[in-house]
């Protein structure tokens, strides 16, 4: 059952992180854990709203043009966009995480092992 909302207002940390909420409530159950599995890697998703991108995963051309950002960005494709730092970025994750398995509770193990992937490569 897909929820409206992973992450509800009271969830922000700061009302300049709607993009964040905005990207990872867009995200498909049937897709969920495709989409969350590269952030393991320190690799990013692009939803129909928008992007979660990090440092690495910009080419030179993007490194040129906008130069280099520390922490993750969320980026709406109406042009709102921001930067966090890695824990701002692994609260958000693990709020919409534990909302998914609230309905998905079968895919607990992938999730934490996704989960403890990403606090690893972010070093948190």
């Amino acid at each position: 059952m897909k929820r409206d909302f992973r992450i509800t207002e009271k969830d922000m940390l700061d009302t300049r992180h709607f993009p964040i909420s905005a990207i990872f409530n867009s995200i498909p159950d049937d897709t969920f854990i495709r989409t969350i599995t590269p952030l393991g890697d320190g690799s990013g998703f692009g939803v129909e709203y928008g992007a979660c991108v990090f440092p690495n995963d910009l080419d030179e051309y993007e490194i040129t043009t906008s130069g280099i950002f520390e922490g993750v960005q969320f980026g709406l494709h109406n042009g709102e966009e921001i930067v966090v730092d890695y824990p701002t970025f692994y609260y958000y994750l693990d709020i919409v995480c534990s909302i998914y398995l609230e309905d998905y509770p079968k895919d607990s193990e992938k999730i934490k092992e996704i989960l403890s992937k990403t606090k690893q490569t972010l070093r948190l």
